[in-house]
Formats: structure tokens, C-alpha cells, sequence
């Protein structure tokens, strides 16, 4: 408000000096021309009061900060300069008292209908003083018409006097009505405009931030914009895409205008999209017509989601329900086969120990005594994997864990003699609330398969380190311990990597498959995570977490 009440002010400063200068200058060359010289210095003299006036108003203008006080100054200055004129181009009959409602037009403007009136009132005032001074003959006007003096008639001074008086409040009323309703209109437009930037910002905020990826299309088919979550999925920026046709990047025939296909209800697609960066990604929209505020179609809007982590998701579901069908049919099998393989071991080894056989017959027996054993060991295995996951949970030492187990390594058949095992640990004080023997299992389970790697030699080193993480699924940001187990071996080839964990896959002529499969099981089953990284012919890492 106090701006725009500053800029009226200035304006008003700038009007009154083109005004006058123009007005008064015409009258100026006008009386030069016609020869009355004696009316050019009086008039000089309102132009130079003028300029005087406006530049005490600046001065003003800076040390005043009641800015509507100095804005009544100013007009009844004008106001003065205004009854200058009129007395000195003939008082009554001087045709210049419009020049009141000039000031009343301007006072209505910045001050609106109270300083119209006040305006007004002090203009009729002046105006009313000065043709009753004149009437009476106290003061004389100077004429531009004649050099003699025109006694007017008393009605005819009257008339004048009341159809001025009139106007000059009528003006008033009328601009200041206007001013007013100008002035309302003006309140209610910000007003709205507020709002309506309101509106846009949180529009704005909502598109930007939407978790779903957001397009639009003009009826060509080009793209007008493009949120964060858009730019994300694709990997492409909103320049990137910016005026280009949506069906380069999206598989959407390209309607060019044509949306009779599209009704109110979005149309639902799903399909492969190839990001930026060359990933093959799945995603799903919903497309709709974009539409304006008449119902008119404009475009089209896409709304899309990345759905590769749900898809991976679902597979991995339908993988585990089948896993899950196959392991109960396994398991029921497994036990009926490990009954009878348990009648067959003994009965072979009695027939050994009481028939009397020839050297090619005995290794026969124990053939099917070493197969129907490794039989029951694959078996064994199996069914530890397939039952229930069981713990006995307990506070034990990684460290005194990983000791014992390498201890019973070095004194196991597959342990080799060009082998070197190196630990390290962050310090001997290092806990977790886990079973103790599944632990053991994982640790053992893990350096076998080093170990296997390694049959030419090499070294071994198993670390433990505290971090913090957010590994454990219960307990987000807990403090953790990481296990590393690093292979100097022949390490895994890429294809091979993606399946180690799954059962009944093997790299080994006499391996079961189910050793890493029962690895990740305990892992997880304690609420940690296992992560295996590999180059074939450069050793292998694995890194386990495990909460504290």
C-alpha cells in the first residue's frame, strides 16, 4: 500500500509539471502572438511557482514519511497555482475553472472518494472567494479579452458560481465511485492472484514430488512436460524430452489428434522401456486425455510407474511357492527313500563281513557302501535344508566361533598343506545373539568351499569388522558385524554367479548344491544378508552381516 501510494505521488509530481508547462507555455505563445505582453509575466510567474513547488514536493517527498499529508499539500498547492490562473484570464469569466476537477479527478485517484470531497470543498471554497472578491470589486482580475473591466450581472454570477460548485462535487462523486470500485476490483484481482499462485505452487509441489512418474502430451503428440519421478525411471531429463514425440520413448501409437480411443476411464498398459543408460526396465501407465476447464481435449496425460522391482518380486513368489511345492514332495520322498537306504547299507555290510569274496566282488561292496553313504549324507543335507527353520539363539564370540572352526579345518582330510588361513579381527569383544553351531556350519560351509577353490594352494584371510548399517531387518540403522572371507582360488565365472544360491546347483563332480542354499538359509533365518563377489581366475570375497 505505501508503494503504491508513492508511485501516485510521484506520478502526480510528474503530471502537474507536463500539465502546466504544456497549458500555461500555450498561453504563453498565445499572448506573444496576439501581442498582450503585460499578461506574460504573471503567467511566468505560476510556471516558475510550479517548478518551485515540485521540487520543494521532492525534497518533501523524502523527509515526510506521512505520505498522505504531503499528498493534500501538493494538491492544494495545486489548487492555489489553479486560482492563479483563473484570476489572472478573467476571474468569473475566465473559461479555466475546469482545472479544479483536474486536481478533484486526481485527489479521487490517489485518495479516493473522502480526498475527492475534501478536494472539492476546498475548490468551490477558492473558487466561490474568488468571484465574490471580484463581484464586489475588492479584487480585480486581469482579462485576456479586453483591456476594460466587465461588471457581471448578479444573477448570472450566481448561475456560474452554482453549475461550477455542481460539477466540481459531482466529479467528485463520480470518481471517487470509480476510484472505489477500481480500488475493490483491484483488491479482489490480488487477492485471486494470490490464490491462484497458491493453486500453481501447490500444483507444482504435488507434480514435482509425486511418487510416480508424470507426462504430458500436447494433440501432437509432443511432450510438454515432464515431473522428477518421470526423470528418475527414464533417466532422461525434461530437456532431453522437451517438444519431442512421446511415442520415441514410450511404445504408444502416436494418436496425432485423434483420441476417440480414449474415453474417461485411463487406459492401462505395461511394457519394456529402455532407459538412458541402456536398462531394459518395466513399466506401467495409465493414460487418460488431458482436458481443459471446457471439457475440451488438449492432449494426453500418462501417469507411469517403474515396475521391475514388483515384477522381479512376483517371480521370485512364483519361484518360492514352486521351491516350496517341490521341496514338501522332496522331503516326503526323502524320507521314504533314506528308510529302506538305511536297511540297504546295513544289509550289504553284513553280506561283506560273512561271505567269503573275491578281491573284485569286495570292492564292489564297498562301492555301494561309499555310494549308498554319500547317498545318505546328500539326503541328510536336503532334509536339514527343507524342515523348518529352528534356532537355539545364544550370546556368543564371532571370534572364538571362526577359531574353532578353522582349528577343526586344519585338522580335517581336505585341508591342504600349501594353504595359508590368516584372521583378523577388530577386537576380541565382539558379540551377536545367534546358535552357535549354525554359525559354526556357515563359517565351515564357507572356507570348504575356499579351501576346494584353492587346490593348488593359496591364502585365505577372514576379517571381522563392526559397522553401522541398516542390514538388520528389525532394528533399521543397528550397529552390525560384517564377516569377510577372501579366496585367493579360481573364483566364479559370471553365469555361474547368479545361481550359487540356488539348490542343487553345483560346479563339483561329487557336490550336493545345498551347502551355499543352506548358508543363505541360516543368514537370513538370523537377519543378516550374504553377499558373494567373484572374478573367475581372481578369487572370491564373501561378505556376511550379521545384527550384533
Amino acid at each position: 500500500m505505501h508503494k503504491e501510494l508513492l508511485f501516485k505521488i510521484k506520478s502526480l509530481m510528474v503530471l502537474r509539471v507536463v500539465v502546466i508547462s504544456v497549458f500555461l507555455g500555450t498561453i504563453v505563445i498565445f499572448q506573444i502572438r496576439s501581442g498582450q505582453l503585460p499578461f506574460i509575466l504573471p503567467v511566468t510567474i505560476l510556471i516558475a511557482t510550479t517548478y518551485l513547488l515540485t521540487i520543494i514536493y521532492s525534497i518533501l517527498l523524502k523527509l515526510i514519511k506521512n505520505l498522505k499529508f504531503l499528498c493534500y499539500m501538493q494538491l492544494i498547492g495545486d489548487l492555489l497555482v489553479e486560482s492563479g490562473v483563473i484570476y489572472i484570464s478573467g476571474g468569473i469569466e475566465s473559461p479555466f475553472p475546469f482545472l479544479y476537477i483536474l486536481s478533484i479527478i486526481a485527489s479521487s485517484i490517489i485518495l479516493y472518494r473522502k480526498g475527492g470531497y475534501i478536494i472539492a470543498s476546498l475548490s468551490s471554497i477558492l473558487y466561490g472567494t474568488l468571484v465574490n472578491l471580484e463581484f464586489y470589486n475588492i479584487l480585480h482580475p486581469l482579462t485576456f479579452y479586453s483591456s476594460s473591466a466587465i461588471q457581471p450581472v448578479g444573477e448570472a454570477v450566481f448561475y456560474t458560481v452554482f453549475l461550477n460548485i455542481s460539477a466540481f462535487y459531482l466529479v467528485a462523486f463520480l470518481s471517487g465511485y470509480l476510484s472505489e470500485k477500481l480500488k475493490k476490483t483491484g483488491e479482489e484481482l490480488e487477492e485471486k492472484s494470490e490464490d491462484l499462485l497458491q493453486l500453481k505452487t501447490f500444483h507444482e509441489s504435488v507434480v514435482k514430488n509425486m511418487g510416480s512418474g508424470l507426462m504430458t502430451a500436447d494433440l501432437n503428440g509432443r511432450i510438454v512436460s515432464f515431473n522428477l519421478a518421470a526423470e528418475g525411471i527414464t533417466g532422461y531429463k525434461f530437456d532431453d524430452v522437451r517438444g519431442r514425440y512421446y511415442s520415441e520413448f514410450f511404445n504408444i501409437p502416436l494418436l496425432k489428434g485423434d483420441f476417440n480411443s480414449l474415453t474417461d476411464n485411463p487406459v492401462r498398459m505395461e511394457d519394456i522401456f529402455i532407459r538412458k543408460d541402456g536398462i531394459n526396465i518395466h513399466i506401467g501407465m495409465n493414460i487418460s486425455p488431458l482436458k481443459d476447464d471446457k471439457n475440451n481435449i488438449r492432449g494426453i496425460i500418462g501417469v507411469f510407474q517403474d515396475l521391475t522391482t514388483i515384477k522381479e518380486m512376483k517371480e521370485k513368489v512364483i519361484k518360492s511357492e514352486k521351491l516350496a511345492a517341490i521341496g514338501r514332495i522332496a522331503a516326503g520322498i526323502a524320507h521314504e527313500i533314506r528308510n529302506p537306504l538305511a536297511s540297504i547299507s546295513g544289509s550289504i555290510q553284513v553280506l561283506k563281513d560273512e561271505l567269503s569274496l573275491n578281491d573284485p566282488n569286495i570292492k564292489l561292496m564297498d562301492i555301494i557302501l561309499r555310494e549308498t553313504e554319500r547317498l545318505n549324507s546328500t539326503i541328510t543335507q536336503f532334509l536339514i535344508y527343507a524342515s523348518p527353520y529352528k534356532k537355539n539363539q545364544q550370546t556368543c564370540n564371532i571370534k572364538e566361533l571362526i577359531a574353532e572352526t578353522i582349528t577343526l579345518l586344519k585338522n580335517s582330510k581336505e585341508y591342504p598343506s600349501n594353504l595359508n588361513i590368516d584372521t583378523s579381527f577388530e577386537n576380541n569383544g565382539i558379540t551377536i545373539n545367534a546358535d552357535s553351531k549354525q554359525i559354526k556350519q556357515v563359517i565351515w560351509n564357507l572356507c570348504l568351499n575356499s579351501i576346494q577353490a584353492m587346490n593348488k594352494g593359496g591364502r585365505m584371510i577372514i576379517s571381522v569388522n563392526k559397522i553401522n548399517g541398516d542390514s538388520s531387518y528389525y532394528k533399521p540403522n543397528a550397529e552390525t558385524v560384517e564377516i569377510v572371507i577372501n579366496d585367493t582360488g579360481a573364483g566364479i565365472s559370471e553365469t555361474d554367479l547368479h545361481k550359487i544360491f540356488d539348490p542343487f546347483f553345483t560346479t563339483k563332480e561329487e557336490g550336493t548344491g545345498l551347502g551355499l542354499s543352506t548358508v543363505q538359509k541360516i543368514i537370513e533365518g538370523h537377519n543378516g544378508s550374504i553377499n558373494i563377489e567373484s572374478k573367475e581366475g581372481y578369487g572370491t570375497t564373501v561378505k556376511i552381516t550379521l545384527p550384533m
